[in-house]
């Protein structure tokens, strides 16, 4: 995806998100961080984009304090986390990475009042049951190479604070 169109999402415009800085890097990416409107010391955002602006990979990194566990679960974050992934994730895989958006975005703590209109089907109660993990914090890492896209999502240690990073790398050259 272009990063101009990517600035065209539900990302940028629901979550407001606005440049902070470039950086070029050694193999001639350029590397564009990015801040959200609201909540911007739990946030980081960073996109790496070819010569021709092609994104190449997309990361967040959300405080896990602010993201919640699994007590309860910050609807904002959840609804970025999701977003960003649906933005991010390259379009011929959009299709296999709709169970990783429906995951995150049903994500809810044991103590959150969650109220469905209907059940949850059993496929939805075990899918991705390892992602759900580790954006809970209660497990490390969880990955999946798409046909164009690898996804990696893992709770890591970033500036001194306990961090869910998600970052979407292209599989094209």
């Amino acid at each position: 995806m272009e990063y101009s169109r990517l600035k065209e999402t539900e990302l940028f415009s629901f979550f407001h998100f606005t440049e902070i800085g470039r950086r070029p890097q050694s193999s001639g990416m350029m590397e564009i961080y990015l801040k959200p409107g609201g909540f911007q010391e739990f946030i980081d955002v960073a996109m790496k984009v070819d010569r021709a602006e092609g994104v190449h990979e997309g990361v967040l990194i959300l405080d896990r304090d602010w993201i919640g566990g699994p007590m309860t679960v910050n609807p904002f974050g959840k609804d970025l986390a999701k977003s960003f992934v649906e933005a991010v994730i390259h379009p011929d895989d959009k299709e296999k990475a709709s169970a990783i958006v429906s995951t995150i975005w049903n994500l809810s703590g044991s103590k959150d009042d969650v109220h469905y209109i209907h059940e949850k089907s059993e496929k939805q109660a075990e899918q991705l049951e390892t992602l759900t993990s580790v954006y809970y914090g209660t497990e490390k890492c969880f990955s999946l190479e798409l046909k164009k896209s690898k996804l990696l999502v893992e709770n890591v240690e970033d500036v001194g604070r306990s961090r869910l990073r998600i970052v979407i790398s292209s599989l094209e050259a």
